[in-house]
């Protein structure tokens, strides 16, 4: 009955070709999962689910993500899913390694992670998916992986959209600084990546002067925007990670540019809001992460339990949304 329900799931382990005639088999009878007396089943079945971080500093973006992880997690309460939270030291594929086979030898049931881009987490993701334990990626994608679903933004479009909306709200030639997140995550190459092929195609007045990667440490971040402003003062366009840096944030207030060049950022938290409202920042490009960590960790729960209709997708992505000035009363 085990190999039957996994074939019909799509769970894995078990071999293709069985899976197969099983699959067309229940086909052939009109079979239908009677999925409420599943959910009825599995309340007495215990799932554990473990979200793993990249990161133990807090910041606005993952805060989002854990109310939504929170979020999903009262609604599953009834279940009796246990949804457990591991950070790890800032971007250490070595930490975050021994957090995930922790979270293996703790039996827990699925794995929601925000994966750092190193070889060793691509090769235990890999593993792992190969074995038949589900895996979703949350936020972050990274490439040579093999993995149940990933849950986040569509990061090459993000960038691509951020070169359409600079061209919008710049006419004519322009000097661009992009200040971008930690490169240690794949999705914020891919996002400057889409940003520069789309300018290099289409917006070539625009000038991409030079790309600044920022660390999360506000001092340091500091540091880097001011040494960036002061070797290109004749910026007049800027994009930023908004609310991932409030030290790039302040040395753009301090050095004038907020008034000198139109800015576009990432992301939105109260201090976005306020510049936003202000006119200092033009428009921010905002990814959801609140629906972001729901997805994820209720795709786990579907899965666990079989209460899908149909096959988990491999790409979640969440819809872009753009903010600016007039519409900031959607975000009430």
């Amino acid at each position: 009955m085990g190999t039957v329900d996994r074939a019909l799931h799509n769970r894995g382990r078990v071999n293709p070709d069985v899976a197969q005639r099983i699959q067309k088999i229940a086909k052939e009878l009109n079979y239908k999962p009677n999925s409420i007396a599943k959910s009825l089943y599995n309340r007495n079945k215990k799932f554990k689910i473990t979200v793993i971080l990249h990161i133990e500093s807090r910041n606005p973006y993952f805060d989002d993500v854990s109310k939504g992880i929170e979020k999903c997690q009262q609604e599953l309460s009834d279940f009796g899913v246990t949804i457990e939270t591991k950070s790890c030291p800032d971007f250490d594929a070595a930490e975050q390694l021994k957090l995930i086979n922790q979270a293996i030898q703790e039996e827990t049931s699925a794995i929601a992670i925000v994966p750092i881009n190193h070889p060793t987490i691509k090769t235990k993701i890999n593993e792992l998916h190969q074995s038949g334990f589900p895996v979703i990626l949350l936020s972050n994608i990274i490439d040579q992986c093999d993995f149940l679903s990933f849950v986040g933004c569509n990061y090459k479009l993000s960038g691509e959209i951020t070169a359409g909306l600079l061209n919008m709200v710049h006419s004519g030639a322009g000097k661009l600084l992009l200040f971008s997140p930690s490169f240690h995550m794949m999705g914020h190459t891919l996002r400057a990546q889409g940003l520069k092929q789309q300018l290099a195609e289409h917006y070539t007045a625009i000038s991409l002067q030079k790309t600044c990667e920022l660390t999360g440490d506000n001092i340091k971040d500091y540091q880097i925007t001011m040494k960036s402003l002061e070797k290109y003062p004749d910026t007049d366009l800027i994009v930023c990670p908004g609310a991932y840096s409030h030290g790039n944030l302040q040395a753009l207030e301090e050095a004038g540019f907020f008034k000198k060049a139109k800015v576009i950022c990432y992301d939105y938290s109260n201090s976005i809001r306020k510049y936003i409202e202000n006119r200092d920042i033009t428009a921010t490009i905002v990814q959801n992460p609140q629906d972001q960590g729901y997805i994820a960790v209720k795709l786990l729960f579907e899965h666990l339990t079989g209460n899908h209709l149909i096959p988990i997708q491999k790409y979640n992505y969440i819809p872009t949304k753009i903010y600016f000035y007039e519409n900031l009363c959607d975000l009430n």
